[in-house]
């Protein structure tokens, strides 16, 4: 007589599946874990005295000339600052990067990097708390408005970290001369 064999292979399928789907949980877990220590558990932060502001300004806008006098009125150093422009009333967030328009010979000092406009050529040269400013900017259209956001290195631990101060915030909308 003739045993009747059970079919096991489809409990070996399952078997295989469940192994795979556990296998993929445990890696996933452990990938995560690894990764976490990579992203910064605390943003650094500006002081909350950091402050800039736009003393004088002259735009001319037919020669499309910008020359602005700045004043650190806070009480920490600032290194430079991000400026952005609108070419419209009807804009609220500053979209035109400026500081490619940034004129070595005609400012007092500075230079212009990544995005940045900084007071001074050398590196880690502040503007101190108190002292005024004198830069210049050759645009090639017309803008309405202008918005600085003051820039610092700030020592954290053993390094230096750039800190960008959107507290500090300062818009101005711009009237021709």
């Amino acid at each position: 007589m003739l045993k009747k064999r059970k079919n096991k292979r489809g409990l070996s399928v399952v078997i295989g599946y469940v192994l795979l789907i556990t296998f993929g949980i445990i890696l996933s877990v452990i990938v995560y874990n690894y990764l976490k220590t990579y992203v910064p558990s605390e943003t650094t932060q500006c002081p909350a005295g950091v402050s800039i502001f736009l003393k004088d300004y002259n735009y001319n806008c037919s020669s499309k000339e910008l020359n602005l006098t700045l004043k650190n009125n806070g009480k920490f150093n600032i290194e430079g600052y991000f400026i952005r422009a609108t070419n419209s009333s009807s804009d609220n967030l500053a979209t035109i990067n400026l500081d490619n328009y940034f004129n070595f010979d005609k400012s007092q000092d500075g230079r212009n990097a990544t995005g940045v406009v900084y007071f001074h050529k050398q590196v880690n040269v502040s503007l101190k708390s108190n002292e005024d400013f004198f830069q210049v900017f050759d645009l090639d259209k017309q803008i309405y408005s202008i918005e600085l956001i003051p820039i610092r290195f700030q020592k954290e631990g053993s390094t230096q970290k750039f800190v960008s101060c959107g507290d500090a915030k300062v818009r101005e909308v711009l009237t021709c001369s």
